[in-house]
């Protein structure tokens, strides 16, 4: 009995996930195709990068810094966290607690893409909800100046 059990158990936690780290992996789009194609990536688990605004009414990933530099939102989507985000800063030595310490970086991020929520004042091409990690990006290059090897 208790073999029948165990089995179905585990059967049933295999076929439910419900963390992205039980799911498949994310699937590689950028915003430009979550902006242009919405309803092929709605409700799926994806990973993107841009610009993060991390601000009272402007938590959105953007394009690029211009964009969040005049808040064109529809280059841009909100973005919402899940509740235990993983942030990786350029230096893993350095613990990050809040998630203002991303604001005005380039970023990573992996969450759920959804094509109806359209952010504050519905100002935003979509937005990523649960947002489960967030990693700063590397900045190789300073116009013809190579920054990194």
């Amino acid at each position: 009995m208790f073999h029948c059990d165990r089995t179905l158990a585990l059967a049933l936690f295999f076929a439910l996930p419900s963390t992205p780290a039980q799911q498949a992996q994310p699937v590689d789009v950028s915003i430009i195709q979550l902006i242009t194609a919405p309803e092929k990536y709605n409700g799926k688990f994806i990973r993107t990068s841009g610009y993060l605004h991390n601000q009272f009414e402007d938590s959105a990933i953007y394009f690029a810094k211009t964009d969040a530099d005049y808040l064109i939102g529809e280059n841009g989507l909100w973005v919402a966290y899940a509740e235990n985000v993983q942030k990786q800063p350029l230096n893993r030595n350095k613990k990050v607690d809040s998630l203002r310490y991303f604001d005005c970086k380039y970023v990573l991020i992996e969450g759920f893409f959804n094509k109806d929520a359209h952010g504050h004042m519905g100002a935003f091409a979509g937005s990523i909800e649960r947002v489960s990690r967030i990693m700063e990006l590397t900045r190789w290059f300073d116009g013809s100046k190579r920054l990194k090897d």
